[in-house]
């Protein structure tokens, strides 16, 4: 075998000729010994991937922050909730107490009108108990009247005298 390096190319149109071999291998064979000792110039080995740092306290972190924006959220609207539900009560307070007031109010005029309710009864009852009273005399000086007229009708001196004392003392 020939070395394409040494070798000139040959031109196309000449004639092959026959290689000649040479007496001896060109290149001498090398046959390792059975238990040698590794090379020392071999490719070094990788060095070991190291192994990933830990993250532990960072996904604790991330977790314990992913909590505390939940614990925020939960209390932000239970605040709000809280302070709307309060605004509510502070509202129906505010008209329990204007009914209230009304009321205290209403009661108050109830009791000046039955106070004067009641003075004007015991005013009305005085003045049936006058008008019984001066019906009672009108009774009489009518009846004293009757006895006058009687009395003149049948020309009755000493009767008209006593019934004209009765008119002037009931009348």
């Amino acid at each position: 075998m020939t070395s394409p390096v040494s070798d000139p190319q040959q031109p196309a149109d000449t004639v092959v000729q026959p290689e000649v071999q040479p007496a001896g291998p060109e290149f001498e064979v090398y046959t390792p010994p059975a238990f040698a000792p590794p090379q020392q110039f071999a490719a070094p080995m990788p060095a070991p991937v190291p192994p990933k740092p830990k993250r532990t306290g960072v996904v604790v972190l991330a977790i314990f922050t992913v909590l505390l924006f939940g614990a925020a959220g939960a209390f932000g609207a239970l605040f709000f909730m809280e302070k709307a539900h309060s605004a509510d009560l502070s509202k129906q307070i505010e008209t329990k107490d204007r009914e209230a007031a009304d009321l205290t109010k209403k009661a108050k005029d109830s009791k000046d009108d039955a106070l004067r309710a009641s003075d004007a009864q015991k005013q009305a009852e005085a003045a049936q108990k006058k008008a019984e009273a001066d019906a009672a005399t009108s009774q009489q000086c009518r009846d004293a009247a009757r006895e006058l007229r009687t009395a003149a009708i049948a020309n009755d001196q000493a009767k008209g005298t006593e019934a004209a004392k009765n008119v002037f003392t009931h009348c």
